[in-house]
């Protein structure tokens, strides 16, 4: 039986090829690539959990914002169901462009029906994916920006741009520790910042508490060298 800190039981476990990058990076010495590989999960779980705070946070804040936009428009029911059909539209044509946003909602729906959950708006916005709020705030749906801008009262400007782009870049992170990929490669410092600011154009406390909340500073600090 091999050792648990033996580099057989990494290859036979995590596979060659998935561990040739780790030994590339560590110059082929094989404990420092274990090591690399140990961070790469611990850095990765750190961010899984303040990610997981900053979508629940940013979910919140769009909903509040399209649940005033809705009752301001004088709409029944609720803005998820969006009777009007206007999400996916194009901002600058007036029609619609494509059909994801609502095969996010659908796919919610149908997740809370199979879990035998009510068909509450609040059961269905805490099923869709991190993907559906970045299209909320992407060019797509510029038309939706002056009422969404709302949900960052404490960013300077109005700066669409700005929030699409640090959502899409922490989407894009999420995905790859999703599928548990190495993250390593990644300007993972950068993606913190990101993610802080985020948090901080939604309210300061918000950004206060994931910064004394996570892990990831300090396990930044101990990246193997």
């Amino acid at each position: 039986m091999a050792s648990l800190q033996s580099w057989d039981f990494y290859e036979f476990h995590f596979g060659a090829a998935r561990l040739k990058h780790y030994l590339i990076e560590c110059h082929d010495v094989q404990s420092q690539a274990m090591l690399l590989y140990r961070w790469n999960s611990d850095i990765s779980a750190a961010f899984w959990e303040s990610l997981g705070h900053l979508e629940v946070g940013l979910r919140n804040a769009i909903d509040r914002q399209m649940n005033l936009r809705h009752e301001a428009k004088g709409r029944p029911g609720n803005w998820i169901f969006d009777e009007s059909r206007e999400l996916g539209r194009d901002s600058d044509k007036g029609h619609r462009a494509h059909a994801y946003p609502y095969a996010d909602i659908e796919l919610a729906i149908s997740r809370v029906r199979r879990n035998r959950m009510p068909l509450a708006p609040g059961q269905i916005i805490s099923e869709i994916s991190f993907g559906f709020w970045h299209q909320m705030v992407s060019k797509g749906q510029m038309f939706l920006w002056p009422d969404l801008a709302g949900a960052f009262p404490y960013m300077k400007g109005r700066n669409q741009l700005l929030v699409s782009s640090k959502v899409g870049a922490l989407r894009d992170l999420r995905n790859r520790i999703g599928h548990h990929h190495r993250i390593w490669t990644s300007d993972l410092e950068q993606r913190f910042e990101d993610l802080v600011a985020l948090a901080g154009y939604i309210h300061p406390d918000f950004r206060h508490w994931i910064n004394v909340e996570s892990d990831v500073p300090l396990i930044l600090s101990k990246r193997p060298k």
